[in-house]
């Protein structure tokens, strides 16, 4: 594989994570805990096409505690250069990355908008333990949802419409 995992994880990926990045996965710990955080490509049923990054927390003696997959499509990654190429939610190549043998310079995740994505993965970092930076400023302001009102029913919450 050629992703360049190294300089991925240590300068495209915004504010990235203090860790060590062994072959294609990036490691960071828990400050006094043990646990580690593993990060890497996630490769789709097609063969050297990645369309996500796989976020595995794994204890040195238990073993693995949780994964979780993030998507390029689900943070739109990716959004610009499909619109721009044309392709399309559901066909070959959306919001996915190749690995095919290419030369030397060719870097499968350039022309992508990491913002997002950044900030799901510092989200779940911190929600185990291990520093992660404050997610970017928000585009715009967040609005609090209605919360519905109590009904009169057994003290049950009333449905939001």
């Amino acid at each position: 594989m050629s992703l360049h995992a190294e300089q991925f994880f240590t300068t495209v990926l915004p504010h990235h994570l203090d860790g060590s990045v062994v072959g294609d996965v990036l490691y960071a710990q828990a400050p006094d805990q043990g646990i580690r955080l593993a990060i890497d490509f996630y490769e789709t049923i097609h063969q050297h096409t990645y369309g996500g990054l796989r976020l595995s927390v794994i204890h040195p003696e238990t073993g693995r505690l949780d994964t979780a997959i993030l998507s390029f499509a689900d943070h739109g990654t990716y959004r610009a250069r499909d619109l721009r190429n044309g392709t399309r939610p559901g066909t070959s190549g959306y919001a996915t990355i190749r690995d095919f043998p290419r030369d030397e310079n060719h870097r499968p995740w350039a022309g992508g908008d990491f913002t997002t994505l950044a900030d799901a993965v510092h989200r779940y970092a911190r929600v185990w333990g291990i520093p992660a930076p404050e997610p970017a400023a928000r585009r715009a302001p967040r609005t609090a949802a209605p919360v519905a009102a109590p009904s009169p029913v057994r003290g049950a919450a009333a449905r939001a419409r």
